[in-house]
């Protein structure tokens, strides 16, 4: 009996929240990946080729949110079977305006006004905080170097353009906050869906990934 290729499973930003663990079940042939330890000023490109080591080319590389931007870039080092991103963007022309700003300001910039802002936000009173403010104020608090570096790697990200060769298919939901859909162009747009697509529709999505994992190899 033939063995099935690998899914390779990279998380979203918040690389410790379990966002596979209702997927994952149903894919028997996923390996949930981790995230290494980022260099200093270590630029994306660098970041993936590191974490391409000892993944399978035959298989498939799975992200979510920022994990789908890894993804891409990973799927650019070893050139895998196909590659499957979900709430992500192809490309940072689908970044919504907020994001698009502070990319004009300049990744590792930004990374620094985005310190800055939390700090603000952290003072003030927590019944008068908007989501947004909420956001900052949890950044403040507990972002560590590791959601600095991913957010300074994301604004600085360039695309993955030469990916046309390879099979990919981005799942979408149209309820998502994060990467609103208005600004996406998906492949699958999926009712309902938030950001956290993995933990609201698994067994939706897992289909997806059977289906398009199952695709004769051109």
């Amino acid at each position: 009996m033939l063995s099935l290729p690998p899914i390779y499973l990279l998380p979203g930003m918040s690389r410790d929240y379990p966002i596979y663990a209702r997927m994952a079940p149903l894919l028997e042939e996923s390996i949930q990946v981790q995230y290494l330890v980022p260099k200093q000023n270590e630029s994306l490109a660098t970041y993936a080729c590191r974490m391409s080591a000892g993944l399978d080319p035959n298989g498939y590389v799975v992200g979510v949110s920022f994990g789908g931007i890894v993804a891409q870039e990973i799927s650019r080092t070893i050139r895998p079977r196909g590659c499957v991103i979900i709430s992500s963007v192809r490309s940072p022309q689908q970044f919504p305006p907020w994001l698009r700003l502070a990319r004009r300001l300049g990744g590792r910039n930004a990374a620094h006004l985005q310190r800055i802002i939390a700090a603000i936000a952290s003072c003030v009173p927590t019944l008068l905080r908007a989501p947004l403010t909420q956001r900052a104020a949890r950044v403040a608090a507990g972002a560590g170097d590791w959601q600095r570096w991913a957010t300074a790697a994301m604004l600085d990200w360039s695309g993955a353009e030469d990916l046309q060769d390879i099979p990919l298919l981005h799942n979408h939901g149209d309820a998502d906050r994060t990467f609103p859909i208005r600004y996406v162009a998906a492949d699958v747009v999926i009712e309902t869906g938030s950001h956290a697509l993995p933990v609201s529709h698994p067994s939706e999505l897992a289909m997806l990934i059977k289906n398009f994992s199952s695709q004769p190899k051109t």
